[in-house]
């Protein structure tokens, strides 16, 4: 986990955000503990260090509640306005590293000169100045909040209430702008997909 520098967030709250998006050797962890069901299917690209995928949001929660357990903190999947400053890293251009998608930072479809065509492992590329992996591409991101075109759907609203749910940070198989700080799509939060993946936040309150 990386601790966002105090200032990034308002009223001064400190946040932890993955260094990269959860693994299969992650989520293997909490399948063992019985707290994830297990997930197979790596779409023949390899488990290890690849980020999970085929997780629904609801998995997403129950993986964020797991680490809450583990680690005594209050872990959960990131609001879209988290997530988006988690990404952006204290810069205000479309990428961490500037504007040019193709310069090889992150697996997306035009993000360099050989397109992959799958997921790579975490940390495959350099982490952005928070010290956070895979902002942009590789898969998108599960974050907590309700999808409406306008963002003005209460974030938290249940499932239920709200089946759609915002998505982050692009993919393998899409272009660079899905990969944009602020570029945005919606899933179906009861279905997971080859393209999806997750990264967890931890709540530590106020500057000691």
């Amino acid at each position: 986990m990386i601790v966002m520098p105090i200032g990034a967030l308002p009223e001064g709250r400190r946040l932890a955000v993955s260094r990269t998006e959860i693994t299969f050797d992650e989520w293997a962890e909490c399948s063992r503990s019985g707290h994830c069901r297990p997930i197979d299917d790596d779409h023949q690209w390899g488990k290890g260090r690849r980020p999970v995928i085929n997780v629904s949001w609801s998995d997403a929660e129950s993986f964020a509640a797991w680490l809450s357990l583990r680690s005594g903190l209050t872990c959960r999947l990131p609001g879209e306005a988290e997530w988006e400053t988690a990404a952006r890293a204290g810069t205000d251009t479309a990428f961490w590293w500037g504007n040019d998608p193709r310069a090889g930072k992150a697996n997306c479809r035009d993000c360099g000169p050989n397109p992959v065509y799958g997921s790579l492992p975490a940390a495959s590329f350099p982490a952005n100045p928070f010290g956070l992996f895979d902002m942009n591409g590789n898969v998108w991101e599960w974050t907590a909040d309700c999808w409406s075109a306008d963002r003005s759907a209460d974030p938290r609203q249940s499932l239920a209430a709200c089946p759609q749910r915002v998505i982050k940070g692009g993919s393998w198989y899409y272009y660079s702008a899905n990969a944009r700080w602020d570029a945005r799509a919606r899933n179906d939060g009861r279905t997971g997909s080859y393209n999806i993946g997750i990264r967890v936040v931890c709540d530590l309150g106020p500057p000691p």
